[in-house]
């Protein structure tokens, strides 16, 4: 596609979950610049244009070649460039500073490839010119390697509201549903005898399911609820206790059909995922007692750590009892990455 003329920063993005936790970000920068998102995924692209559409130009990422990655540079000669989370192409970086390019590796999470080969990552992540982190963990674990970390930030605090609901009939949408998003297998059987207890309470309950890594098996599903998955292309009826989105960038349109969410990868050891999208919804939230990845938002945010399926039926049924709480919104013109970002792009200009 064709370069614009005026600034222009190259922002990537590896896939849609990525997408969705630098949305403010981009949408901060939109009006100041033009931006050229790259991502590693279809996923990522779609989700990309449903929430900056007409703001941002999508390209695939290219391989981090000299070749490739050379052509891209010389074609849209990028003012700056931001990676979000993890991405840390070594060629693009070694380009980018011959190039006098300022580069940025944003919202920076737990990697084990840093424990793995931590003196490989501490020499790539010397490219960067400014670094964040979306945890104090992974800060403190990025000074370990002698990494300048500029300052602690979540971005996905900077959620925006979102009204548009999934296209389900009137009378699903106004079932019981409670949502549980975010999940991983070692924490259905807790789930599943929770929703075994709401159902003999009410046996309209509908249990909506977001897994972290949607798989093609059906099997885990139980057939007691009758589960519709949101692949095969099918809609909740009335018969349906389980209703499965196996797909990605639904999870806004979920958080409309319900205000209380269970925030997965909390009852194993895998530090428990962002309560952030659930609070900007205006939702209760329920979480497992492992949330160290997460730590500082849940300690601004109001939740409650369940450990057995009767800890969670009766959350779940005092939340359905109690009104939607006010969405909890931060302003991101006050957030400090998209500050430092665009002092990124005055320093090259």
């Amino acid at each position: 596609m064709a370069r614009p003329d005026g600034p222009l920063i190259w922002v990537h993005a590896e896939s849609v979950g990525e997408v969705n936790g630098i949305a403010m970000l981009l949408r901060a920068l939109a009006p100041q610049m033009h931006i050229v998102l790259t991502t590693n995924t279809q996923t990522g692209a779609d989700r990309a244009i449903q929430l900056v559409a007409n703001q941002v130009i999508h390209q695939f990422k290219p391989a981090d070649t000299r070749a490739t990655m050379g052509r891209f540079l010389d074609h849209w000669c990028p003012d700056a460039a931001v990676f979000a989370e993890s991405d840390m192409p070594p060629v693009a970086l070694a380009l980018m500073k011959d190039r006098a390019i300022p580069t940025a590796l944003i919202a920076a999470r737990p990697s084990k490839t840093r424990l793995k080969a931590p003196r490989l990552a501490a020499a790539v992540l010397a490219e960067f010119d400014l670094i964040t982190a979306s945890s104090q963990s992974v800060a403190d674990e990025l000074e370990k390697l002698q990494v300048r970390v500029r300052f602690v930030e979540d971005l996905k605090s900077y959620q925006g509201v979102v009204t548009e609901h999934m296209p389900w009939p009137k009378a699903q949408r106004q079932r019981p549903i409670w949502l549980a998003v975010s999940t991983h297998p070692e924490e259905y059987d807790l789930l599943f005898a929770a929703h075994d207890i709401l159902k003999a309470q009410d046996p309209a309950s509908l249990l909506v399911i977001a897994p972290r890594h949607p798989k093609p098996s059906r099997a885990w599903a139980p057939n007691r609820f009758a589960p519709v998955f949101f692949s095969d292309g099918g809609q909740p009826i009335d018969a349906t206790g389980l209703f499965v989105m196996d797909a990605f960038g639904y999870l806004p349109r979920l958080h409309q059909l319900s205000h209380v969410s269970f925030i997965g990868g909390s009852l194993g050891k895998r530090g428990g995922h962002s309560p952030w999208e659930a609070a900007s919804a205006g939702s209760y939230i329920l979480t497992g007692p492992d949330i160290a990845n997460n730590a500082p938002a849940y300690l601004g945010l109001e939740h409650r750590i369940v450990q057995t399926p009767e800890a969670l039926a009766d959350a779940v049924l005092e939340a359905w009892a109690a009104p939607r709480p006010a969405p909890v919104l931060r302003d991101a013109k006050n957030s400090k990455t998209a500050r430092a970002v665009m002092e990124l792009l005055k320093v090259k200009r």
